[in-house]
């Protein structure tokens, strides 16, 4: 169990709204004027050289390392260029704030370099005092953090960075008490609106926990909150005893707020360089980056629409991949899914997958196209020994895991499956922040471009009036 680092106090003192101007965390029209005054992009830096950024007079040059092959779609060349006019049209909807909840368009440029190492300083202090940093959040609250964290985090870590608050189940909670014991816990406590049901469940559980090891004032110091900064009862809760609170800006939506503190504070604790993050995001955060082809993955994905397809498949030859895939879902899902129209998003693990649905994907209703998502280089390798069954003995296993990325497309292709492949270079920071933007971005375009708003979830809205007429009747 680690001693608590004496470091400053996370509390705020006495007029909370001073402190957390001071801090750097105020309305959202303020952090974005702050953030372009502080902010200053180093265009000479390396990790700005290696993803292809040249500075040109006044304009930006980009390149992503994300490439994108259409080439097996049998979708007609003609019919995606015919459609980038409109689809550039849909990019600068974004970028001109006429629309709502678009904050997240422009933030990894207006989200300064003070801010981000703000939360380095945070994320370092709380590594020091805590064995576990139990993240409670559900939907956007938690999905691109844990994506990110599977993703890139070190086994060899010294805090580990938990999630729950994403379900009811009662078991769950018991094995993370169980997991957690008696070492020292941290809280992040992740609602939007401040009054998610799951996330204040699972913070009432756990805060009553703190409180009997830690006390008031300690637990407090232990509990950190992102929230909008205006009153709701978890803002208000977290003012009025003192917690550490960070700022959701009110432009911004869940689903896409993985580049702000929701998802940055919870990824710097586990130890992942978010500077790196954040500047692969700036990389693409630009219209430029999306001229010409850069929006044919979204064109694509509506010219599928229109030709009756229904599902998009994401795949994987990356178990870590896992929760990226389940952040994908929310993201296309919840933007797209409304007014009747939508493909819906699901994600398979290979090869794991190929043994259950491999044969459906080979022979079954046409109804979906793939997009593979793979990584061309490895940090880790394994060789399987010559006591294996030839003609395995002797390869590796990414090289087998090639063979069957190979395999699997060719085999597909030839059956006339339309396959769209996304290839990333390698894994790290840099390359996970570009892939961040490229997806949010490719997303609200695809929404647009089929008629519907991005950025609102009446659905979802639904269903929580039932549920919470369910509970109130408990009391009854």
């Amino acid at each position: 169990m680690k001693k608590r680092a004496a470091s400053r106090s996370f509390r705020n003192q006495g007029n909370w709204a001073p402190a957390l101007r001071d801090n750097g965390w105020a309305t959202a029209d303020r952090c974005r004027r702050s953030s372009r005054q502080q902010r200053q992009i180093d265009v000479s830096s390396p990790q700005q050289r290696q993803i292809g950024m040249k500075k040109r007079g006044a304009n930006m040059e980009t390149r992503t390392d994300i490439k994108v092959d259409l080439k097996n779609t049998g979708i007609d060349p003609s019919e995606i260029e015919g459609r980038r006019g409109e689809a550039q049209d849909a990019l600068n909807r974004l970028w001109s704030g006429e629309l709502d909840f678009t904050g997240w368009v422009r933030d990894p440029l207006e989200f300064s370099d003070a801010a981000v190492n703000e939360l380095i300083d945070v994320a370092a202090e709380i590594r020091g005092k805590c064995d576990y940093f139990l993240v409670l959040g559900v939907g956007g609250s938690f999905m691109g953090a844990k994506a990110v964290v599977d993703l890139l985090q070190s086994p060899e870590a010294d805090t580990r960075v938990l999630f729950a608050g994403y379900n009811f189940n009662a078991r769950y909670i018991h094995d993370l008490l169980r997991e957690i014991g008696d070492a020292d816990l941290c809280l992040c406590v992740v609602s939007k609106s401040g009054t998610t049901t799951e996330t204040l469940s699972a913070y009432g559980i756990f805060k009553e926990i703190m409180l009997e090891k830690y006390g008031p004032e300690e637990t407090a110091a232990r509990t950190y909150v992102v929230t909008e900064h205006r009153s709701n009862y978890l803002f208000d809760m977290a003012v009025a005893e003192g917690s550490r609170i960070f700022d959701l800006a009110l432009d911004i939506g869940g689903r896409y707020s993985v580049l702000t503190p929701v998802g940055l504070l919870p990824i710097a604790v586990a130890g992942i360089d978010i500077r790196a993050i954040m500047n692969g995001a700036r990389a693409l955060c630009s219209r430029e980056t999306f001229r010409s082809d850069g929006l044919d993955y979204a064109i694509t994905r509506q010219a599928f629409a229109d030709a009756g397809k229904t599902i998009e498949v994401y795949e994987f030859f990356d178990p870590y991949f896992a929760y990226f895939g389940e952040w994908l879902k929310q993201l296309f899902g919840e933007s797209e899914g409304k007014d009747g129209k939508g493909l819906f998003p699901t994600s398979l693990m290979f090869s794991r997958d190929l043994h259950s649905m491999g044969q459906f994907l080979q022979q079954g209703t046409p109804c979906f196209f793939e997009t593979f998502i793979t990584v061309d280089e490895t940090s880790e390798d394994v060789e399987i020994p010559a006591l294996a069954m030839k003609p395995f003995a002797g390869k590796t296993i990414q090289q087998i895991n090639l063979c069957a990325e190979k395999g699997v497309q060719d085999a597909h292709v030839k059956a006339g499956i339309p396959v769209i492949s996304i290839r990333l270079p390698r894994l790290d920071e840099n390359v996970t922040g570009q892939l961040l933007y490229y997806f949010e971005t490719q997303c609200a375009v695809s929404a647009l471009l089929s008629g519907v708003n991005p950025f609102n979830q009446p659905g979802v809205e639904d269903y929580k009036r039932e549920m919470r007429a369910y509970i109130t009747a408990l009391d009854k």
